[in-house]
């Protein structure tokens, strides 16, 4: 895969001054003032404090909500032009695929949906999906039902689906928040090879320290709420990447520095002035 174009522009995605306001005379703050830039192909991780906006902003950048200030661009488009133009794949910490169909009939489902919309449309569709499931490691599950495979089991087939139209950009909410440290460490090692393949730019909100520096390029750091970027963290780790990283001495000395940051961040309004 190439490497990120780090100037940003047209082909990833720009966030410029988003806030958001829920409520009315009582209104919460959930997001404050948030800029950055996301390179075409880039994986980004957004790491912060439970509340802080994490989720609420891929929803903007989605289209899904509107922001009360600021806006965004993906690929040059608005939200509501970009998910027009079937450009986000979309990962959330429920699998939500449909128990009554079959691991192969959820991962072909966008096709049938999309119908001519379908910016990835092949002349095999059932064999493009048997060929994403074999890249995610479900070869021989294509006639399973959801409920008789694991979670992360399900999780792969959620990806499988979120890559079979092609998009531009892979929006993860916490994908693997609810599984198993075995899991999903298996699981970060398979969604790096897919995404080398692949090359989407991936936003992907966790919870977990290690996790979004193992994973990314950059790590952005919320305060709590209001969200607003205290830190964005370059990952210096070459790929591709194996787990043994986790043990090094740079990286845990990157983990503790955003742990650090966090710790501090939480006790003060983000100022440096505490909280009361």
């Amino acid at each position: 895969m190439n490497e990120p174009d780090r100037a940003g522009g047209p082909t990833g995605i720009v966030i410029d001054g988003i806030t958001m306001r829920f409520g009315g005379r009582d209104a919460v703050t959930a997001l404050r003032d948030v800029s950055l830039e996301i390179a075409g192909g880039e994986f980004v991780a957004i790491v912060g404090p439970s509340g802080c906006g994490k989720s609420t902003l891929l929803r903007i950048i989605a289209g899904l909500q509107q922001p009360t200030d600021g806006s965004v661009t993906v690929r040059g488009k608005t939200p509501a032009q970009a998910r027009r133009d079937v450009e986000f794949g979309f990962v959330f910490q429920s699998p939500v695929l449909f128990p009554w169909l079959r691991v192969l009939g959820n991962v072909m489902l966008p096709d049938r949906i999309l119908g001519k919309r379908n910016p990835l449309a092949v002349d095999d569709p059932q064999a493009h999906a048997r060929g994403l499931l074999r890249e995610v490691g479900l070869e021989g599950f294509e006639e399973y039902y959801p409920e008789h495979i694991s979670g992360g089991m399900q999780q792969r087939v959620a990806l499988a689906r979120a890559l079979s139209y092609g998009p531009s950009t892979l929006l993860m909410d916490e994908p693997f928040g609810a599984l198993d440290e075995f899991t999903r460490d298996n699981l970060n090692i398979q969604l790096l090879e897919v995404w080398q393949q692949t090359g989407p730019t991936v936003l992907f909100v966790t919870h977990s320290l290690s996790e979004a520096i193992f994973l990314s390029d950059r790590v952005v750091v919320l305060s709590p709420r209001p969200g607003s970027v205290i830190r964005i963290a370059d990952v210096p780790f070459e790929r591709p990447r194996q787990l043994s990283i986790r043990y090094r001495p740079d990286f845990a000395a990157l983990n503790g520095e955003l742990r650090e940051l966090l710790q501090i961040d939480s006790a003060t309004d983000g100022n440096g002035s505490e909280r009361p």
